[in-house]
């Protein structure tokens, strides 16, 4: 993967590493809060054909979706990149 971060958070996940490892692991998710105060998650479809889902909940209300994107496998590094920017970390 050829992503450049300028900063690093200071919860978890704290680095991109933290999140290609936990889209990786075995459960193919990652969450946390936006910068905007709602929570985020990017998941890992376990089963073929693999698709990376990015969810945002208003607050951390997991009932309330305000925004849902799908990207498929080819599109993995614009899903982490999409999740970290939203988490608050710098691309470039």
């Amino acid at each position: 993967m050829n992503i450049t971060t300028t900063s690093t958070r200071p919860q978890w996940p704290h680095t991109l590493d933290d999140i290609v490892n936990s889209l990786e692991g075995v459960w193919g998710l990652v969450g946390a809060t936006a910068t905007n105060g709602n929570l985020m998650r990017l998941e890992k479809s376990l089963h073929e054909p693999v698709i990376y889902t990015m969810t945002e909940y208003r607050g951390e209300d997991e009932a309330d979706v305000v925004c849902r994107q799908n990207y498929e496998a080819s599109k993995r590094e614009e899903a982490i990149n999409a999740f970290a920017k939203a988490i608050g970390f710098q691309i470039g």
